[in-house]
Formats: structure tokens, sequence, C-alpha cells
């Protein structure tokens, strides 16, 4: 193993095994030497990734998907988009590549490390976002919300096109509206550094950050609630003084109530079901839950994975929705330093819900 590979490697681990920056299989990344890409494959969780845990990947064969003209239909588009990734791999790999494999291809630097930090995303998913980043990274991208792969790529190609006229070299930061962020150089010291400078900066800035302490709950209540959503155990209950604040009623729950990013659609749904308390006062809460439970499923054509009672805390139906559901609330307070938060808007998140790479990594997780 080469010395470049090994960073790669040592970076993928240490990052993927902070919090601060990755939860559950968040993050690609990557490294390009002598032609060669070699990008995170799809199902591989960083902090524990190995150098089987790369797809190497033609530069060439990347860069001439640009001179490919793919149909206008999403669906059909990104079939095309994927086979063609999946031709540029190096004879006798097998795995799937990461989506994003053609935007690493077009960073012309040696590392890229993609991530989605909750505090990040606090810039990245609210209403002054854009504004933030010019104010507290002037030499960054704002790239705004697009649907993910091939049309997120072609995005970031057009704008750093725009950015070359006034700077000498491509960006080393691009943040990605409802996303993440993109961070780039030319050695590990590098990488590590930009991040230190982006999350020294935003903690900072940032005026509140969560507090997850614990707090008292009415005990009966919750074994009557979980009671009442069957007899399947793996409904699990969280509370914490933060998650107080914003179950006070359904106004103060609105920054939690729909999608920051297509990690949160995937683990813990497109939207939280919201309760009110005054289903306790119901003759029969089993029967009322149901009704409750198919009304979410008829408007949003899946299963809840979380359920927030008011005033009581919030059910997850496994633990991947647990955790996802706290960066969320992590998320969600961050929004609170840039004007609030800005969720994705329901034809991006409709496509999340379609789109073929997440069914693909949906099975994984699964």
């Amino acid at each position: 193993m080469n010395q470049n590979v090994s960073d790669l490697l040592e970076m993928s681990r240490v990052y993927g095994s902070d919090e601060r920056f990755v939860v559950k299989g968040g993050g690609n990344t990557s490294l390009k030497e002598d032609g060669v890409l070699y990008v995170k494959a799809s199902g591989h969780a960083l902090s524990t990734i190995e150098e089987d845990g790369f797809v190497r990947m033609s530069t060439e064969a990347l860069n001439d998907m640009w001179k490919m003209k793919f149909p206008e239909d999403p669906a059909e588009r990104e079939k095309l988009v994927l086979q063609a990734m999946m031709d540029a791999r190096l004879e006798g790999e097998t795995q799937r590549p990461s989506v994003e494999a053609l935007l690493h291809a077009i960073i012309e630097y040696r590392f890229v490390v993609h991530l989605h930090p909750a505090m990040v995303n606090g810039l990245t998913c609210s209403q002054l976002g854009e504004e933030g980043m010019k104010s507290m990274f002037p030499d960054a991208l704002w790239i705004d919300i697009v649907n993910p792969g091939f049309i997120l790529a072609k995005t970031v190609r057009d704008a750093q096109r725009v950015y070359l006229e006034t700077h000498p070299r491509q960006p080393k930061v691009i943040f990605l509206q409802n996303h993440g962020v993109f961070v780039a150089g030319d050695s590990k010291e590098e990488i590590d550094q930009t991040y230190e400078h982006i999350m020294s900066t935003l903690d900072h800035y940032v005026v509140r950050k969560p507090n997850f302490s614990a707090v008292r709950v009415h005990s009966a209540k919750v074994e009557q609630f979980q009671k009442a959503l069957g007899d399947d155990p793996s409904w699990l209950f969280l509370m914490n003084h933060e998650l107080g604040s914003f179950l006070k009623d359904e106004e103060s729950f609105y920054p939690l109530s729909s999608s920051f990013t297509p990690d949160h659609i995937v683990y813990s749904g497109v939207a939280p079901m919201w309760v009110d308390s005054s289903i306790f006062k119901k003759d029969d809460l089993k029967k009322e839950l149901a009704v409750r439970i198919g009304e979410y499923q008829k408007r949003y054509e899946k299963d809840p994975k979380i359920i927030a009672v008011q005033q009581l805390g919030v059910f997850s139906v496994n633990e991947s929705a647990r955790t996802l559901f706290l960066d969320s609330v992590k998320v969600a307070v961050f929004t609170t330093s840039f004007g609030g938060p800005k969720f994705m808007e329901k034809s991006f998140i409709d496509f999340i819900k379609t789109w073929e790479v997440e069914s693909y990594r949906s099975k994984i997780l699964a």
C-alpha cells in the first residue's frame, strides 16, 4: 500500500469515527493518483473501511462521460449514468462506486473528503446559509439545492468554470445546500487543516448548541403509548431537554417537521409524525393511533419512522432512525444562528424517495 492510499484510509477512518462529522454510513472520500480515482464503494462505513472498500476507476473514462448525451427523463438518465460509471471501473472491480464519484472526479485536488457534519448543515440547511458562508468562508463555493447524482456533478462543474474566471484554482471547499460539504486538498494535512478551520469558525458563530441533558418523563404515559404501538419491540423512546422545547406544541415542533438532507429521508423518514396530547383523552388510544398512522401513510405513502408526541417524547422505529432524528435536532438548533431552518423542497424529497440509488442504499442498510 502506497502512502497516499494509506493516508486516504486513515482520513476515512478518523472522520468516520468522529460523531461530529459522520453519523451512520454518511459521507464519502476519494484519492486521485496516476489516472486512477479511488472512491468509496456504496455500502461501506468510513469508520471501518479497508482498502477493498474503495473502487478503482479510470479518471479518463469518467471525464469522457461529459461527452455523452443523457436523456432528460430523470429515471432514464440516472440509469444510463450509473451504467457509464460502472463501465469506468478498472478491470477486476466488482463493487458499486459512490453515486458522487463523478463529482469527486471533476475536483482537481488529490484528496476529497465529503461529509455531513450537523454544524455544517446548520449552515447549509438554513435561511441565510449562502449569506453566512460568503461572510465566513469567502473563498468557498455555494451550490443551491439540486437533485443529487449527475445533475449535482454538472452543476458543480459549471460553477467551477465561473469560479475560475476570478480565481487561479478551483475552490477547495464546496458547500451544498441541504446536503453537506466537500473539502479538497493535495495532502492529508491540508484536508485536516481545512476541516479544522470550518468547524472552529462555525463554532465561533453559532449562538446556541444542542442541550441533550436528561429530563424527567411521564413513565406511565410512555408505557401506555408504547403498548398502543403494538407488540413490535423495536420502537425506542427518546426524550431530553432539547426535545422538550420542540415538543411544547405543533408550532414549536416546526423546525423538526420535515427533511433537511437526503440522509435524514433514508434513515428517519420524510417527516416525523406529530401526535398532540389530546390523544390520551380518547377512549381507545390504540385505535385512535392506528387511525392517525393511517392518515400519515396516506399522505406520505410510507410508514412513519419517527412519532413525536406532544410534551411526552419521541418514538423511533429503530436505532438508525433515532440517530438521524437526533442529528436533525442538532441541525435545527444550529440553524437558529443563520435565520432558522430551511427544509428540502417537496420536489427534491420526492426525487430522493423514488431514486434508485437511495433504494439501493436502503436495501444495503436493511
